[in-house]
């Protein structure tokens, strides 16, 4: 990575590399001057400061000479890179005759004119390769190093290459080059191989990074933080000083469709509206159909507000009620389709909104394809974490197999009874179970092993469906396909037609998805509307063969499962629906503006390497609409509400109490360690937020009158696969300081026989590392001295350990600890210290009150190690950084309305 001048874009860049899921990498960071550039802690990361700059093509060459790996990497600052990035090339070299991998076609979003293009070459462009997404051999670049020049370096160097040499990588969503304003190299986009494309495709690859570029666009990036780190987010797109409709903040948003819990569409129309309520909207809701059995009670609320003019959400495919709202200025429609043609009538009523949301890529390609000109946004829909979670199923004789959806043709039952016959043929303990709803369709079969179940049930979801079953068969052409997803938030493995709207999470959960490729297509005939393009017909042979695989495959089913569920829970949690719909609502009403009144989170360690900067990162994740800011929020006027991350370290007490004084919206602070003495400030903020129970006593004794709330710290729910064989082996992380017990697990390993110490802890300081290595000498300790993202660390605890161990000394303060909830998550027994920091998980760890006697036991009782697990379990589940975040949207809709 060639960097000048650009420490906020090279710290982004930092953390692709880190995400990564290549396994044998180093980043050289070749600093060309222009500073600041921060140190950055990693042993995977160097950083090669330049006495003076050079030219582009020089900086290559330096890091390319310094380089200790074969293949060599082009990590330009300024680009978002997916994680699969260094995957997919070095697979693609794999063929020995390649010399260099890259992208042909790729993806140029320009920042300050919040616009995107696609650059394709032409013919007579050959040899061409984005010069950003270029991976080579070292051994050929020494033969053929970079010009000296700062533009054109990469063009020079591939004119040396064949095409025969050349591996021509897939955009597939990894890449994105952004333009800034301060690129290396001028772009003209009235050239023909620049073709314009619909912003939401750029959006949807950015994901989460989207508040990142937001920032970029708006101009509020900052200089780096001390630890190389640094980001401005916000997940809309305007500020109160980019445009003059502040005063307009906050319309009424009316969703209009139907509300039924036992139905997909019904069920996301519901789901929209409540996600849109806690991102801030004033929001009305209108049903098409309604049955209120099982609707939520806040969205009983919403149905009692009175008609209010403003933008309108049409949650339905473009059915007679949409003439209704034809001539509303701002109307959106979200619909789906399941062919590759839409019907003829469709386009035209679309084309009478301001945008459609679809929820696959698929749908979106069909709108286009049928001729919609408007906008067309990709917005998946999701599960809710409380409904689906992961279902931890025992071992039992036989297999079922489910399959969810109507008995009408386009679901393919008959191709999941063939599928399902030919993998198990007269296996008397194979199940087969289909739950269909609405008595839509039929389906006959002359099989007692298979049961039909055709019921609608006004519950909140069907994971009690789910449970029932070791897989689930998903072969129906779909706009989105929601029991997939449904299915593997619960950890069910999946066998699904990877075509149409599932194809969207086949191809992003590679890996963990059995996928079935179609075997043919066919023209599709609607009984409403006719002939509507065409559809796959899955291969019924694959699907045979993945269902037998899973039955004689069962630990390695189970562990896809675990990774499905992983996988669902993190990239399709239903909650961040409401943010990607106002991201694009905001930008497409007239004038542009935003729709909710803005939250801002008050981080004074955001991004930096710290509990309470992780803390605020994890329960960001989960808060739709969100503003962070690292500094006091002053001579802002479109807040609405502040949340202050308090840690004494961190944050002045004086300059908080000036900032409540001054501050005329609601202040709430969640106080990381509540001690002994009363803080001027505490009388002060509209409420007071402790993590654990010890805190809030103390924070309602000495602030009386004040709201004081306890939220629980949130835990995370990955529960990666473990190791095959148990032993002893003690595991243990955190950052290597005194009071967390570290030396007295070295004398605990001296003292058991047999025992040995996987540690991941990070030193602050050398002094202390000094003596911890000394303590270590003869000892069988593997001490990881890097600094890892905690979901690697869960998994390399699931991977390596028997127990997870915290023997921290008590302090003086009342405070939660992070790092047990990690451990809980890896699905490894946690053994704890009796301290106030792990008061709150004391059902749910085992807390001797000897570290050496209550190690012997936990090692030796496979019964309390297995309660251990299944109860933390149930916590993590029950303690989800979704359910806290909903306990902080709770509060902040009662202050703001009050």
């Amino acid at each position: 990575m060639v960097t000048n001048g650009r420490p906020a874009f090279a710290c982004q860049a930092v953390d692709y590399f880190r995400r990564q899921d290549h396994p044998n990498r180093e980043l050289l960071i070749i600093d060309n001057g222009g500073g600041p550039l921060a140190d950055v802690e990693d042993d995977r990361v160097r950083v090669l400061r330049l006495s003076a700059p050079c030219t582009v093509g020089t900086a290559r060459n330096v890091g390319a000479e310094a380089a200790r790996g074969d293949l060599i990497a082009h990590w330009d600052d300024d680009d978002w890179m997916g994680s699969g990035r260094l995957r997919l090339a070095v697979a693609a070299l794999a063929d020995r005759q390649a010399v260099v991998a890259g992208l042909r076609t790729f993806v140029r979003y320009e920042a300050q004119l919040g616009r995107a293009w696609r650059y394709t070459p032409l013919a007579s462009d050959a040899p061409f390769l984005a010069g950003a997404s270029l991976v080579y051999r070292r051994d050929w670049w020494i033969g053929h190093p970079f010009p000296d020049r700062d533009v054109g370096e990469d063009a020079a160097f591939l004119s040396a290459v064949d095409e025969s040499m050349v591996a021509v990588l897939s955009d597939d969503g990894w890449f994105v080059a952004v333009g800034h304003g301060r690129n290396t190299a001028p772009v003209n986009f009235a050239d023909p191989r620049w073709a314009e494309i619909e912003l939401s495709d750029v959006l949807r690859r950015f994901g989460s990074d989207a508040s990142f570029y937001a920032a970029v666009r708006r101009g509020t990036l900052r200089s780096a933080e001390p630890a190389g780190y640094n980001v401005a987010p916000s997940h809309s797109g305007f500020a109160s000083a980019d445009n003059g409709a502040a005063g307009r903040a906050g319309d009424a948003v009316t969703v209009v469709g139907d509300l039924l819990v036992y139905d997909g569409l019904g069920s996301m129309t519901e789901y929209a509206a409540r996600s849109l309520a806690r991102a801030g909207v004033d929001v009305r809701v209108r049903p098409i159909s309604l049955d209120r059995r099982g609707l939520h009670d806040e969205t009983q609320a919403l149905l009692d507000r009175p008609h209010a003019d403003g933008p309108l959400l049409f949650w339905s495919w473009p059915r007679p009620e949409l003439a209704a709202h034809a001539e509303r200025s701002e109307l959106f429609v979200r619909t789906a389709w399941e062919s590759t043609t839409l019907p003829t009538d469709w386009p035209r009523l679309l084309e009478k909104c301001r945008a459609v949301l679809v929820p696959s890529a698929f749908v979106a390609d069909a709108c286009r394809a049928s001729g919609v000109t408007v906008p067309v946004v990709v917005v998946p829909d999701g599960i809710d974490p409380e409904v689906y979670s992961y279902i931890d199923r025992p071992d039992h004789e036989g297999i079922t197999v489910l399959a969810v959806g109507t008995l009408i043709g386009r679901k393919r039952m008959p191709a999941v009874v063939a599928s399902w016959q030919r993998a198990f043929g007269d296996d008397p303990l194979a199940r087969l179970l289909i739950k269909a709803r609405f008595r839509a369709g039929h389906v006959t079969v002359d099989d007692q092993r298979i049961t039909i179940v055709d019921d609608d049930e006004p519950t909140r979801g069907i994971a009690h469906w789910y449970a029932k079953a070791d897989v689930l068969l998903a072969l129906g052409n779909e706009g989105f396909g929601l029991p997939l997803v449904e299915a593997m938030a619960t950890g069910l493995p999946v066998v699904a037609l990877d075509a149409e709207g599932q194809h969207d999470v086949c191809r992003e959960a590679d890996g963990v998805v059995l996928r079935v490729p179609p075997e043919r297509v066919e023209p599709f005939d609607d009984p409403r509307y006719g002939r509507c393009g065409e559809v796959s017909v899955p291969s019924i042979h694959v699907a045979a063969d993945h269902l037998a695989w899973v039955a004689s495959h069962r630990d390695e089913a189970r562990d896809m499962g675990r990774a499905a569920s992983a996988w669902a829970l993190h990239h399709r949690d239903v909650w961040t629906m409401g943010a990607s719909v106002l991201e694009a609502m905001e930008q497409r009403v007239v004038p542009a503006r935003p729709l909710r009144p803005r939250r801002a989170m008050w981080v004074p360690s955001w991004r930096q390497r710290c509990g309470v900067g992780e803390y605020s990162a994890d329960l960001v994740r989960s808060l739709p609409g969100i503003e962070v800011v690292a500094s006091e929020p002053t001579g802002r006027t479109d807040l609405r509400l502040v949340h202050v991350q308090h840690e004494t370290s961190l944050l002045d007490d004086a300059d908080l109490d000036r900032y409540l004084d001054a501050a005329d919206w609601p202040v709430t602070v969640t106080e990381h360690s509540v001690g002994t003495e009363l803080r001027g400030w505490e009388s002060k903020a509209s409420a007071l937020v402790a993590l654990t129970a010890e805190g809030v006593n103390r924070l309602v004794q000495r602030a009386p009158g004040r709201r004081v709330l306890r939220m629980d710290m949130g835990c995370p729910t990955w529960f990666p696969p473990r190791k095959r064989q148990r032993g002893r082996v003690i595991g243990a992380f955190g950052f290597l300081e005194a009071h967390k017990g570290f030396f007295g697990l070295l004398a605990a390993v001296r003292e058991l026989e047999g025992v040995s110490l996987e540690l991941h802890s990070y030193p602050k300081w050398s002094a202390i590392a000094d003596r911890f290595a000394a303590d270590c000498r003869g000892l069988d300790v593997s001490w990881h001295r890097q600094y890892l993202p905690v979901d690697e660390i869960a998994r390399r605890l699931a991977a390596t350990c028997d127990v997870a161990v915290f023997w921290y000394d008590e302090v003086p303060t009342a405070a939660a600890s992070a790092a047990v909830r990690v451990a809980l998550a890896s699905g490894v027994p946690v053994l704890t210290s009796r301290t106030t920091w792990f008061a709150d998980v004391a059902e749910v760890t085992y807390q001797p009150a000897d570290l050496v006697e209550g190690l012997k036991r936990l090692l030796d009782d496979s019964e309390l190690r297995a309660d251990l697990v299944a109860r933390a379990r149930d916590y993590c589940h029950a303690h989800s950084w979704t359910r806290v975040a909903a306990q902080h949207l709770q509060l902040w809709q009662e202050l703001e309305s009050a």
